[in-house]
């Protein structure tokens, strides 16, 4: 299937080729046990795998980066707020050593049942609601929220994406995800992390949201984010509208051995 040529377009505009979706990215698994495989140098405990390779939860190795912005620890009370299929909740419980007190909610009810599948199948430590994170209650020391996106970073799925994507797309899931970034930083504690991350391009979901936040709550702070993945940083502006400054902070994973990603971390003063 051929690249629309707005999303051609609007990639020339962010420096990106078309290019990037004639690659493919690679997978991984996290293992305490040392492997005779390749590290992903982001994460001590991931490593690289082949094709064909089988037996634990694979992923792309991008999906840790969130994670480890987030950086939870064991005893935090932690919202996934848009958890299915589980790979973060997965991540998470791996970090913690299965001893941080997780809610994984998911608004498809399918892919709640996929999610509650994984959290079965590896023990992980996980309550599973299915409902819009939009009216999640609670009130959690760390917050992701993985938002749901257009999905232009994931190169692997390019035949998906190209079907779906347009710029009309673009502006719906913006407004969908400033709704949640809002209110997953309404449940978060003070002092509290939360961590808004998509696996696209469009600044309208991306700096656009995270510029939202921050000019509805004065107490949000953005921060830097701590991982040894190479990237750029966000986007200050975007045709023709100015953003913070602190946008800046944020980070734009662009692809390769990863798919692309975008990742903020802010935090609740």
């Amino acid at each position: 299937m051929k690249i629309p040529e707005k999303l051609k377009e609007r990639l020339h505009i962010l420096g990106l080729s078309e290019t990037i979706y004639d690659h493919r990215t690679r997978k991984c698994i996290l293992s305490r046990e040392k492997l005779n495989l390749e590290k992903v140098p982001w994460y001590p405990h991931a490593y690289f795998i082949s094709e064909g390779f089988a037996g634990s939860l694979i992923f792309d190795p991008v999906s840790i980066v969130p994670c480890l912005a987030l950086d939870p620890r064991q005893k935090d009370k932690i919202l996934d707020m848009c958890a299915a299929p589980g790979t973060k909740t997965y991540i998470m419980s791996f970090m913690t050593g299965n001893k941080a007190d997780i809610t994984a909610n998911d608004i498809d009810s399918r892919r709640v049942m996929r999610l509650s599948a994984n959290i079965k199948k590896y023990g992980i430590n996980a309550s599973v609601f299915n409902q819009s994170g939009r009216i999640v209650e609670g009130s959690f020391d760390k917050v992701l929220v993985d938002a749901p996106c257009s999905g232009e970073g994931m190169v692997n799925k390019k035949e998906k994406l190209f079907s779906h994507w347009s710029e009309r797309r673009i502006k719906f899931l913006s407004k969908k995800q400033k709704k949640l970034i809002s209110r997953g930083f309404e449940i978060l504690r003070d002092e509290g992390t939360l961590v808004y991350s998509t696996c696209t391009f469009a600044p309208e979901e991306n700096e656009a949201v995270v510029d939202f936040l921050l000019k509805k709550h004065g107490n949000a702070v953005v921060e830097n984010v701590e991982a040894g993945i190479k990237h750029a940083n966000g986007l200050i502006s975007w045709e023709g509208k100015e953003f913070d400054l602190r946008v800046s902070k944020c980070m734009r994973i662009l692809p390769g051995a990863t798919a692309g990603f975008f990742v903020a971390k802010i935090r609740k003063a």
